[in-house]
């Protein structure tokens, strides 16, 4: 038995009992889009809603899909909605890759690992992520943390919900809050070492690995990228030290120590070598391979690691009364030095390699109240009357005899290698 409106057709199925509510694809003429239902209202109301949409497309007003792509969309919504803050985000770290699409390096990988950790330990994690509130996370960021954690996994959770955001599991990202502040790096409150202090630093580390100090220092290397120097990267006919690797472990950031990229695409780069290191590396590299590293492991004869030089060096500053010092400040004293030798900006940026002014500036680059006592008697010296006062000479004779006496010594050093 059919029952006909002015807009679609209501079928009774007599064999099962049910009506098949019908009517003509608004986009596939000739084709039926129907459902069956178990009574006559019901099937008139969803001819009657699909009529709305059906209208709705035809105006301009909406877009009419199959019901059955409704259904399916409204299914993978209600999953979406359904899925777990931590299902969710230890699927986006294991598929994270860098924006060119190749994988993160083994210990980037690791470093995310640990960032998804300290999120998974939010009381957020176990909640559907659609139901996460700006309050959720806010109460995690009052929670006991170490600063540096805390902002890595915020930056972390912040990219999670906008991939979210974007693919539509969400409708809106919760985190809406400035990244949590950093107080000032330790390490970058460090002092530079001195010329004095990396002398007797260098006299203090085995024959082997001694010059790692002045690689460090004068090259502004890092101490991976010591450690995968090999006897090729050293041109010495042309004074050119390549950078092309550095060192770390292998797939799952395990293994031992191998040559692998550099930490980034700037890294990589060729530093002209000053002339008072030529004989140094010379007698370095003796008639080994080309192939040999630059500073071998006693032991293999391989590479030497970055801890083991690590400890090296550390044993070494404390012997020079530097016992804050790290391997990483030798970075530091390069860009000090250069700057404080009349390099610009750009240039220091070269040296360092970096590829932002702000890591060149905030991390590298130091103040010293020595230095800045320098310049601003230089300025007033430029901007004042030229007549001194007698406090002036007497400190400028004070500050004098400081340099010769430091002279004296390092003079003295010479003598006694002599």
């Amino acid at each position: 038995m059919k029952a006909a409106s002015s807009w679609g057709t209501v079928i009774y199925d007599k064999k099962r009992k049910s009506y098949r509510a019908r009517y003509q694809n608004p986009h596939k003429p000739g084709n039926k889009v129907q459902r069956v239902f178990s009574d006559r209202l019901t099937a008139q109301g969803w001819l009657a809603r699909e009529k709305q949409l059906v209208d709705a497309d035809k105006a301009g007003l909406g877009t009419w899909t199959h019901p059955s792509e409704r259904d399916r969309a409204q299914q993978e919504l209600l999953e979406r909605n359904n899925t777990l803050f931590e299902d969710y985000a230890s699927a986006y770290v294991s598929h994270w890759v860098r924006k060119d699409g190749q994988p993160f390096a083994e210990a980037t990988q690791r470093k995310h690992r640990e960032y998804l950790a300290h999120l998974l330990k939010a009381e957020f994690s176990t909640k559907r992520i659609g139901s996460i509130t700006e309050a959720d996370i806010h109460k995690w960021l009052a929670s006991p943390m170490d600063p540096t954690p805390r902002l890595r996994a915020f930056q972390l959770l912040k990219d999670i919900m906008r991939q979210a955001e974007q693919t539509g599991v969400i409708e809106r990202s919760p985190v809406t809050m400035r990244n949590p502040k950093l107080p000032k790096s330790k390490q970058a409150q460090i002092p530079i070492a001195t010329a004095q202090e990396l002398s007797v630093i260098y006299d203090n580390m085995p024959p082997y690995c001694r010059i790692a100090v002045y690689l460090g220092a004068c090259f502004d290397l890092r101490i991976n990228e010591v450690c995968a120097l090999q006897v090729a990267d050293v041109d010495l006919p042309r004074k050119i030290l390549h950078v092309r690797h550095s060192v770390g472990k292998g797939k799952g950031d395990k293994g031992y120590r191998r040559l692998k990229e550099t930490k980034t695409d700037s890294s990589r780069a060729d530093l002209p070598i000053p002339d008072s290191l030529v004989d140094m590396l010379r007698e370095q590299m003796g008639d080994r391979r080309k192939d040999a590293m630059l500073i071998e492991s006693p032991k293999t004869g391989g590479i030497l690691s970055d801890p083991a030089l690590r400890r090296l060096f550390n044993k070494a500053a404390a012997a020079a009364g530097r016992p804050d010092l790290h391997f990483h400040t030798l970075r530091a004293t390069a860009i000090d030095t250069a700057i404080h030798n009349g390099a610009t900006l750009r240039e220091t940026m070269a040296l360092g390699r970096h590829s932002d002014e702000k890591t060149s500036i905030e991390r590298y680059q130091r103040a010293s109240a020595e230095r800045l006592r320098e310049i601003s008697n230089r300025v007033a010296g430029a901007l004042l009357p030229s007549t001194r006062s007698r406090e002036e000479i007497e400190f400028e004779i004070a500050e004098t005899k400081k340099q010769l006496a430091r002279l004296e010594a390092e003079l003295a050093q010479l003598n006694e290698k002599a």
